[in-house]
């Protein structure tokens, strides 16, 4: 007697047409960890790629390798894409070009609260004034960090500015909770791209970083040099025609200068010349005579 083959539950058969679906309606996708990526900051991420047309969506990765078997004789080389199904992973669904994608990500990180263990990633300061929170339990944190306050109008006040943890310095415990309840949210925090598919092309994440610096100064490098290459053989551009035409002008009166031919431009050179010929001249007549 034959085994019964086992049913696939139905919300799988759905997810998995879902992403087949989404993998045909857009040209590329985005396979992005979201390890250590707690809810509320996916849901602020998608909702800043919605706004840009985009979808994400937290994937099962056995599931999204079988829509990516069903639509890879449409889609060449994204079977690929399978490799990097490992650990905890969302999918962008996009029609952007990858690097735009990648780098709209980078500008558009997401503050999150703090936790015991989280490196300070720039100095975090506690700002003098009102923190609208009733005396109790909450002072002991305050002076456990240092942290001058006095109570007035029923709540604590921050005496003045107060950094309470460096660039680099480990966040404790009490650090974490005491900014948890100022709602003070310093980890900024974006999703780290693993794999890019765009119409047949696969970019490893690494392969997207951007050095916006180092392409701005290569750029201006290049733009200098073409610059003086038309200059130097003589080509007409926006940039270069004003210069072209004040090299020709100087040319022109060195020129005809030195060629003695009269015009209302070389005559103040033309007479300096012979005023000062005429002295050379005039010196060495005199000298002999003399």
């Amino acid at each position: 007697m034959l085994a019964r083959q086992r049913q696939i539950p139905y919300k799988k058969v759905k997810m998995v047409n879902e992403y087949v679906e989404l993998l045909n309606k857009y040209n590329g996708v985005l396979v992005v960890s979201i390890t250590g990526i707690n809810a509320p900051v996916l849901h602020q991420v998608r909702a800043k790629l919605k706004e840009e047309g985009d979808v994400l969506k937290v994937i099962k990765n056995t599931l999204l390798a079988k829509a990516i078997n069903r639509v890879a004789k449409r889609k060449r080389g994204i079977e690929r894409l399978k490799g990097y199904l490992v650990g905890q992973n969302a999918a962008i669904f996009t029609n952007k070009n990858p690097y735009l994608l990648k780098l709209f990500l980078d500008q558009n990180k997401v503050r999150r609260e703090a936790r015991a263990g989280d490196i300070a990633q720039s100095d975090i300061v506690i700002k003098e004034g009102n923190t609208n929170l009733p005396p109790g339990p909450i002072i002991s944190l305050f002076n456990k960090l240092n942290v001058p306050i006095t109570i007035k109008e029923g709540s604590v006040w921050v005496s003045k500015d107060t950094i309470v943890a460096k660039e680099g310095d480990e966040i404790s415990s009490d650090l974490a909770e005491l900014l948890r309840r100022l709602d003070i949210k310093p980890i900024e925090v974006s999703l780290r791209v693993k794999v890019a598919y765009s119409d047949g092309i696969v970019i490893e994440g690494k392969e997207l970083e951007l050095d916006l610096s180092e392409y701005e100064n290569t750029l201006k490098e290049c733009v200098q040099q073409a610059f003086n290459l038309s200059l130097n053989v003589a080509y007409p551009t926006l940039e270069t025609i004003e210069y072209l035409i004040v090299r020709a002008y100087m040319e022109s009166v060195s020129l005809s200068t030195n060629a003695i031919y009269v015009t209302e431009e070389n005559l103040p050179f033309l007479l300096t010349r012979a005023q000062s010929e005429a002295q050379v001249l005039y010196n060495l007549i005199f000298k002999e005579s003399s």
